[in-house]
């Protein structure tokens, strides 16, 4: 049974190592920048008011045991908590794309409830967790009033059939960090 609940600080770890999945998951591996990434994202992810804070992330527990993870913001608050948190990011992003926030386009607006990061642990794909965040975004954006689900995913990812299937359309090309990425939102 999947089971959905809010992240708490204790979770950071899982949190920060979801991200970097998530940024780097078409990357070589590299120990020695996974150890610096994670270190950094683990502070920034125990920090309340952050993007990637622990508050604004949902934990996906199967049968008891931690499976995924999905930071889900409201499109307001998106560029206040994103530049709170890119001081202590900048490095690692200037180092890994060559490129920080200074020259990105902007992944979330005012009225749109914006998935961010998504990941599942290897050992839980394809069992449903993935959809479930997905579901319990949709869930809280309209408990929120918030009309529009949103989430960006590169164009190659397969995954893009998972967001279709659950009601996400494509709606424009955005560049993040040097790269293009697929816009989708709910109908």
């Amino acid at each position: 049974m999947i089971t959905i609940r809010r992240a708490l600080v204790d979770d950071v770890l899982f949190i920060a190592e979801g991200i970097y999945r998530a940024f780097l998951l078409d990357k070589e591996e590299d120990e020695q920048l996974h150890t610096q990434w994670i270190e950094i994202l683990q502070d920034v992810c125990a920090q309340p008011n952050t993007h990637y804070s622990y508050t604004n992330t949902f934990i996906a527990e199967l049968n008891g045991s931690i499976a995924g993870m999905m930071i889900a913001v409201d499109g307001e608050h998106y560029r206040e908590q994103r530049d709170r948190m890119y001081p202590q990011l900048k490095s690692l992003f200037d180092v890994a794309f060559g490129v920080g926030w200074d020259d990105m386009e902007d992944e979330a607006q005012p009225g749109e409830f914006y998935i961010d990061s998504l990941s599942v642990a290897e050992p839980y794909r394809n069992q449903g967790v993935g959809t479930a965040l997905i579901e319990h975004a949709k869930n809280i954006a309209s408990q929120l009033h918030i009309p529009t689900v949103t989430l960006a995913v590169e164009p190659m990812n397969t995954a893009q059939q998972l967001y279709r299937k659950l009601g996400f359309t494509y709606q424009r090309t955005i560049t993040i960090f040097n790269d293009e990425y697929h816009l989708y939102a709910t109908k």
